[in-house]
């Protein structure tokens, strides 16, 4: 797993590293959900 560095107040935005990844997470839930859809984003918007 990779870990980011905060190096500015740019990036105090977003730590990357805080999230789990969600494969791994889905797998360990499988008895308790059923993956019906799949989605990724398009585009992040800012501002």
């Amino acid at each position: 797993m990779k870990f980011d560095t905060i190096r500015g107040k740019k990036d105090l935005d977003e730590a990357a590293g805080a999230y789990k990844d969600i494969d791994a997470v889905m797998n360990n839930q499988k008895d308790l959900v059923k993956i019906l859809v799949e989605l990724e984003p398009l585009t992040v918007v800012k501002g």
